[in-house]
């Protein structure tokens, strides 16, 4: 289902992701607790380049902890499992215009191996004999090691163990139980004063969970897949038994309400499917799928309608076609104001020939955001188009150090010691054109389209493309002006 119906979506998220093969990146994950958790999630969403075997290794991993629950809780039927499987499926379809603003590495997969090392502390801790206190001491060793590894989920592990202590012959039950509830809320606090200092104390409980928080105002209901998955584990740890009549019959009932859920919870914009699809051909240099996807909305964001111009541009038909399109002022579908700087702008303004405004914003996100394999590959086009080859080798070395993106580095990184290879490359040909002799940087109040089009208008330029641009912005402007509209 992810493959065939979110392909776009985990594409963009590796995108948005980074992973790079060195011992800084490492160290860079590690000063924070549940670092080791975010590296692995980090690491498993570059696969995602190729969205099916993204997918499958996430198939791989939810079977794998179908299994492991049935053991570690040693449930006859498997199929009460779906339901945690089900929510770690939400965690993901429920995203949306999130992807581009959760500051949690790695955040498609953290749940998931979060999940798993959770319930692999509560298979440990079973496992174990039942002699010389081994269990009872397991537990505080146990947090003081998966804190600082997993975070939350170390923590959640630890409170299964408690749990499970109830139903395991041989557990000193209270003793385990006050054992796990003070780990569970000092080592976070010994943690905190010693190590993590740069953690909010707010958040000590929570980290390696995503925050979904905008201008300081949280939006709870995308927590509710956590709350239901952490909720269900707790409830199969517990020694709490629902009997259950006519079982043979609850499998494929569970599945119907599983299905129900899934789809009441999945993000099914059509504009945001739309726009990650356009941008995604706009990165391989594909201007007839970009309006292949602009034809299928009838309510267009200003996203697709800038994106879909970008493509009539390109391809020479905006005389022709520009009217056979939809223009509309659609807000995107989500709770929070999203800005085309932060999501699809960066391209945007390299596509028109602004290279200081794409550079300067894919700082400022990486900054506020983190650094992301898209960040890094716009600052390496505009530094080559600038001309400033040293900072263009610094973001292409980082790039070498990935696993998908080395082609893609070594084959600009040529063009440093052969730059007449720039005025011939596919993705940066047709942009320098465009290029004006203002070289400055100014602010555009994260207002792209007016800025665009100010900046567009404000002189006719010298070159032919410079001089076909600004016509069609003037048509474009004068038919259009009520509907430019941003947040």
């Amino acid at each position: 289902m992810l493959a065939v119906f979110e392909a776009d979506l985990l594409y963009t998220a590796q995108e948005q992701n980074l992973f790079l093969h060195t011992p800084l990146f490492f160290k860079q994950q590690m000063v924070r607790a549940g670092g080791l958790l975010t590296w692995a999630g980090c690491y498993l969403t570059q696969f995602f380049y190729y969205p099916m075997l993204g997918a499958g290794l996430l198939g791989l991993l939810w079977a794998f902890l179908l299994w492991l629950l049935q053991c570690t809780f040693r449930r006859k039927e498997p199929w009460p499992g779906l339901l945690p499987v089900a929510c770690l499926l939400m965690t993901i379809t429920t995203l949306g215009y999130w992807v581009y603003y959760l500051k949690l590495p790695g955040v498609l997969f953290d749940a998931t191996v979060g999940t798993t090392i959770a319930v692999l502390m509560a298979w440990a801790y079973r496992s174990l004999p039942a002699c010389y206190g081994l269990r009872t001491l397991f537990i505080p060793l146990s947090a003081c090691v998966a804190y600082p590894l997993f975070g939350f989920y170390g923590l959640w592990g630890v409170a299964l163990m408690g749990l499970l202590s109830w139903r395991t012959k041989g557990s000193s039950r209270i003793a385990d139980t006050v054992l796990a509830l003070l780990a569970i809320v000092a080592v976070p606090l010994i943690c905190y004063h010693t190590v993590y200092h740069e953690t909010n104390i707010a958040n000590i409980y929570w980290t390696a969970l995503p925050v979904f928080s905008y201008s300081d105002h949280r939006f709870f209901g995308y927590y509710v897949p956590y709350i239901l998955l952490v909720a269900t584990i707790s409830l199969f740890a517990s020694k709490v038994t629902i009997p259950l009549p006519h079982r043979e019959g609850l499998g494929v009932g569970l599945l119907l309400v599983l299905a129900i859920l899934v789809a009441a919870f999945w993000y099914k914009d059509g504009n945001f499917h739309r726009e990650l699809a356009m941008s995604r051909c706009i990165d391989r240099q594909d201007w007839s799928g970009v309006l292949s996807a602009a034809r299928k909305s009838k309510e267009p964001t200003r996203a697709i309608c800038l994106m879909r111009n970008l493509a009539l541009f390109r391809l020479g038909q905006t005389g022709n076609e520009m009217s056979l399109y939809p223009n509309g002022s659609v807000r995107p579908d989500a709770p929070f104001p999203v800005r085309l700087v932060h999501t699809y702008g960066k391209r945007l303004y390299l596509e028109y020939g602004i290279p200081n405004y794409c550079y300067r914003w894919c700082m400022e996100d990486g900054v506020e955001y983190g650094w992301t394999v898209e960040r890094l590959r716009l600052m390496v086009l505009c530094s080559l188009i600038n001309g400033e080859f040293t900072a263009a080798q610094h973001y292409i070395n980082l790039l070498k150090k990935t696993d998908f993106h080395r082609s893609w580095a070594r084959h600009y990184e040529d063009m440093l010691y052969r730059p007449p290879l720039i005025a011939n490359d596919p993705a940066l040909k047709p942009i320098l054109p465009l290029l004006r002799n203002d070289n400055f940087l100014t602010s555009d109040q994260s207002q792209l389209e007016h800025f665009l089009i100010e900046h567009i208008l404000s002189a006719p330029g010298n070159t032919r493309e410079q001089q076909e641009l600004t016509r069609f912005t003037m048509r474009y402007y004068r038919t259009n002006r009520s509907k430019i509209i941003e947040p």
